[in-house]
């Protein structure tokens, strides 16, 4: 499959994502595995879910947590590892970062951790690196 052919057979969506799903990411990603129970409350209690589709198949995810309209952290960002840097990614990131702006305040913070390397991506986005080792922040608009 060429990247024109995934990228005319990517959908990202709100929703869409199972417990099933969820761990099958997590295995073909390399973190540690969660229960069936874990994955279903991890879904259930975020602000946000998204996932990715190719050709029907589930190929990402993400999610949002926060409270209130004043602070989101994004998580679980991933991508199968065969199709890493085809704009999966992005795609995920650009609708999640879509959501959260919609919903939140002006002045809310956005929050994720970025694993070791990923950090130049996340700046693409507006995201900054923090004190704390991995944190990054963005302010709701992108702007650092």
């Amino acid at each position: 499959m060429t990247d024109t052919d995934l990228q005319a057979g990517l959908e990202v969506r709100a929703g869409g994502l199972t417990p099933e799903g969820y761990q099958a990411l997590v295995t073909a990603v390399g973190w540690e595995p969660r229960s069936t129970a874990d994955a279903r409350n991890l879904i259930i209690n975020a602000r946000h879910c998204v996932s990715a589709w190719a050709n029907g198949e589930l190929v990402g995810m993400g999610r949002v947590t926060g409270v209130g309209v004043s602070y989101a952290h994004l998580t679980d960002i991933a991508v199968v590892p065969e199709l890493h840097g085809q704009g999966i990614g992005t795609s995920i990131l650009e609708h999640l970062l879509r959501l959260v702006d919609r919903s939140m305040s002006p002045a809310a913070t956005v929050t994720l951790n970025a694993v070791p390397g990923a950090e130049a991506f996340y700046r693409r986005f507006g995201f900054v690196a923090s004190e704390t080792p991995g944190l990054m922040t963005r302010s709701r608009g992108g702007e650092a």
